[in-house]
């Protein structure tokens, strides 16, 4: 999915638009008189759901910045959907980890437990690299949400979704 650059592009636009109006929204909001927010029950925590589900395939379609973005439009607390968002994080990972190594596991390149410990190293060194580069990257974002700046990450993705999309025409 990585080498489709014609997909990322425009889910890098539909993340960003949806972030950039539930910031904006959501920056308008905070300078009217508090009004109390909706409560995450079934209903909310469902359509939730139902984003993460649809970001999972498509990358580039970020899917922290899906589901929060959701929850602030259906009128949830910014930081109970933030909250929220991370708590589908952690049940998802581990879940998401387990296939991708059964896959990994099953793949017919691997041969013996030479060949499974070769391919597992640099992917354990990889998800490293990775977690330690999305802790910064969460610090950033809530930084961002907590601020009212939470549309500048629907700005960002949409830079990223027209750099992508360049590269794309360009052959990349």
């Amino acid at each position: 999915m990585f080498s489709h650059l014609e997909i990322i592009a425009p889910a890098l636009a539909v993340a960003g638009i949806l972030i950039l109006v539930s910031g904006l929204l959501e920056r308008r909001h905070s300078s009217a008189p508090k009004v109390d927010s909706q409560p995450l029950d079934a209903k909310r925590a469902g359509l939730i759901g139902i984003v993460q589900g649809l970001c999972l395939p498509f990358r580039g379609l970020s899917r922290s910045g899906a589901t929060i973005s959701t929850g602030m439009l259906a009128g949830v607390d910014k930081m109970t959907a933030e909250d929220f968002s991370f708590a589908l994080a952690v049940i998802l990972t581990p879940a998401v980890d387990v296939r991708e190594g059964l896959r990994l596991i099953k793949a017919e390149h691997i041969r013996g437990s030479l060949g499974l410990a070769s391919a597992f190293l640099p992917g354990l060194i990889g998800a490293a690299c990775a977690f330690l580069a999305g802790l910064l990257a969460l610090k950033w974002l809530s930084q961002w949400l907590e601020s009212g700046k939470w549309y500048l990450f629907g700005i960002y993705c949409l830079v990223a979704a027209v750099a992508v999309a360049f590269l794309h025409h360009a052959g990349y």
